[in-house]
């Protein structure tokens, strides 16, 4: 009987990580360095990096949170239509064709505290990173968990025009 109140009780915890958001368009800003996600330079063209940018009610730093299942989500750009995921070295973030249900374009926001999040590469141990410096389009990595707030992310709904 423990054992299965003990199962129970890790199924519901592991649930409770995953945080449930509702299907919207956000920048998604960097707790440490308060710089979003963004297209590099606007550009539409598949492989064009994910890098950090000063915070704007711009279009090409705007994500919507496409629900896919069970606390994951593909993040498509609001300009371009398309959504971000690892390049041909694993670890820069850049703009792809939206392919529904691939595991490489989804991503599962794991809630740290009341509004702070690690945004997670759906099926591995890889998170979305903030580079260390502050300047506008330094690229945007997968790393391991290391416990930095350049890996925590903050959610700001907007809906731009530009």
């Amino acid at each position: 009987m423990k054992q299965k109140l003990l199962l129970i009780a890790l199924v519901l915890i592991a649930a409770a990580s995953k945080a449930q958001l509702s299907e919207n368009s956000y920048a998604i800003r960097n707790v440490a360095t308060g710089k979003v996600l963004r297209i590099e330079d606007a550009n539409t063209q598949d492989g064009t990096p994910i890098v950090a940018y000063s915070p704007v009610n711009w279009k090409c730093v705007t994500w919507d949170c496409k629900r896919e299942s069970d606390g994951l989500y593909q993040l498509v750009n609001l300009y371009s239509g398309k959504t971000m995921q690892a390049g041909n070295d694993g670890r820069s973030l850049e703009e792809q064709p939206v392919k529904g249900g691939d595991k490489k374009q989804q991503y599962e926001f794991v809630k740290v505290e009341k509004g702070q999040y690690l945004i997670r590469l759906a099926g591995t141990d890889l998170f979305i990173t903030a580079p260390s410096d502050k300047s506008n389009s330094s690229l945007i990595k997968l790393t391991p968990k290391n416990n930095s707030a350049l890996q925590l992310w903050t959610l700001k709904e907007q809906h731009p025009t530009l």
